[in-house]
């Protein structure tokens, strides 16, 4: 009797154990994670103040203000997070030496891939950190009549970033009343993010012409668009980083307000350029899934 009452304690303790492993949440496959991560698309409109200087045909600098436009694709949770996209940016701007006034018209053009990964050892309910990598390449268009056979200016700015990104839950938990003057209101649970980028340059390049963008082929009247341009790695360096306040939405999208800084200076010894833009950002953000 003793060892029949034994085996049946064994048999009821293993139905338990089975049914508690059945109560539990199954654990998600990494295809099945993904398939669940959000995705947006994002819109972005913004401006602010840029300056750049360009050595190769003047010493002075140029100032103005930016219009930024972007078109992007995002993924992200809490453990990691991709995304690809496109900007553009155009101003004019002038300079003033001597009571003598200048303009120059720049359009540039970035194309941008990044991933992040969640550092688990750093990261907190407080605070997320995550780490990883950003490949970018701009293009600048630079027209400054004033400087005749040299007013057209082109170059490309590849660097490919290594990046720290620290997120801050700041969302409202529960409901809240409000009083203004004699007008009371609600201020209902929403989630809202607070994060900040860095991303340094571990790999800047560029490529451009040489001093005073005279290449043979415009003393030959047969000019050429890429005439005497070089293609210099491990030269200059760029740094650029962003503060972003996401708000979401009860649809499921967001709003996104940012600001944005980027800094760079190619190479060289005679032909240096500089150029550095401040943007104010707001971003929509389009849920793609919906889940």
């Amino acid at each position: 009797m003793i060892k029949k009452n034994k085996i049946i304690n064994l048999l009821l303790f293993f139905v338990s154990l089975t049914s508690i492993s059945q109560t539990e949440t199954p654990t998600l496959s990494k295809k099945e994670l993904r398939k669940n991560t959000p995705a947006y698309i994002g819109i972005s409109a913004g401006l602010g103040p840029s300056n750049f200087r360009d050595f190769a045909t003047s010493p002075l600098f140029y100032k103005g203000t930016s219009k930024y436009l972007s078109l992007s694709y995002l993924k992200a949770n809490s453990k990691r997070e991709s995304e690809i996209g496109l900007s553009y940016s155009f101003g004019q701007f002038h300079n003033k030496f001597n009571n003598h006034s200048e303009f120059s018209t720049v359009k540039s053009v970035s194309l941008f891939y990044s991933r992040l990964y969640q550092i688990r050892k750093l990261s907190s309910q407080k605070l997320n950190i995550k780490a990883g990598g950003l490949l970018s390449t701009s293009g600048n268009f630079r027209v400054n009549e004033a400087l005749l056979n040299n007013q057209i200016g082109f170059e490309l700015i590849p660097t490919l970033f290594g990046s720290v990104k620290l997120e801050k839950d700041v969302s409202r938990k529960k409901e809240k009343n409000k009083k203004f003057l004699f007008i009371k209101y609600k201020l209902k649970p929403r989630t809202k993010n607070l994060a900040f980028r860095l991303n340094v340059g571990l790999i800047n390049s560029s490529f451009r012409n040489g001093y005073a963008y005279s290449g043979q082929s415009s003393l030959l009247n047969d000019p050429v668009l890429f005439d005497d341009y070089q293609f210099k790695i491990f030269s200059g360096y760029r740094v650029n980083s962003a503060l972003d306040y996401t708000i979401s939405l009860k649809n499921k999208n967001a709003i996104q307000f940012s600001y944005l800084w980027d800094a760079y200076k190619t190479g060289g010894d005679l032909d240096k350029f500089e150029m550095a833009n401040h943007t104010l950002k707001f971003t929509l953000l389009f849920n793609t899934n919906n889940k």
